[in-house]
């Protein structure tokens, strides 16, 4: 009875009750997925390690199983160690992300700590969708943490770093997420021309080309129609960008 209830509780969890009867065979990859997750969760442990659990399901069981493993971890109040390339993943089901590239931890913290103040220029780019957009800038000038920066399609801007290395006549890359650019009607900070827009309905997503011959995509916060070939200026606010030395 205990068996078969555990059973049970694992099948409505991973939503595998029709499945119950089927042979290994019979199961495709993605279903032997969950059986796998399944047999983790009757087994009551203490600590889960999950390698990419997620990899081989559609997009839409995939958000409803990262759901279902949130729910587990409050339920069992387990340790759950969790690899994955999604970085969605990492931000909803993490209380604390470790960053890692070639085997070197690039940096550890809560999701938003790390969306928000991203240690390099790997952690910048990995977490945000779409990916933040770096522009190469030249340094004109350093005052402290106050760095001022330009290029051809950007109208100069001072932005505090918080990391250091920078040097007056040098170069460095500007960090601006894809949210927090915003378009104006003129005097904007950013001068590029539409190549693409993709509707939403959330949002509008446009991919620039900048003046300078650089890509820009905006994540724009509401359904509008922007003519491709159009010029566009945008605007951001300078405590929101990031900018690294290289």
């Amino acid at each position: 009875a205990e068996k078969a209830e555990k059973v049970a509780e694992a099948a409505r969890i991973l939503q595998m009750e029709h499945l119950l009867d089927r042979r290994p065979s019979q199961l495709s990859g993605g279903q032997r997925q969950r059986v796998a997750i399944g047999r983790a969760i009757v087994r009551n442990p203490q600590v889960f390690l999950f390698d990419e659990p997620l990899s081989n399901l559609d997009a839409a069981l995939r958000m409803d199983m990262r759901l279902e493993i949130g729910k587990l971890h409050q339920q069992l109040g387990a340790t759950m160690i969790y690899v994955t390339h999604d970085q969605v993943e990492a931000m909803t089901l993490a209380d604390k992300i470790v960053v890692l590239k070639d085997g070197m931890v690039q940096q550890i913290g809560a999701p938003m700590e790390l969306y928000h103040n991203p240690a390099n220029l790997f952690v910048a780019g990995f977490l945000g969708s779409p990916a933040m957009n770096f522009l190469d800038v030249d340094v004109m000038a350093v005052n402290g943490p106050k760095v001022l920066v330009q290029n051809p399609a950007l109208e100069p801007v001072e932005i505090t770093a918080k990391v250091g290395g920078f040097i007056q006549g040098g170069k460095a890359k500007l960090g601006l997420r894809p949210q927090y650019l915003t378009p104006v009607d003129s005097g904007g900070r950013l001068h590029g021309r539409i190549a693409l827009t993709e509707r939403l309905g959330s949002e509008t997503v446009v991919d620039l080309t900048l003046t300078d011959g650089n890509r820009l995509i905006a994540a724009l916060a509401r359904d509008a129609v922007f003519p491709i070939g159009g010029d566009l200026d945008l605007t951001f606010d300078p405590t929101q960008a990031h900018i690294f030395p290289v």
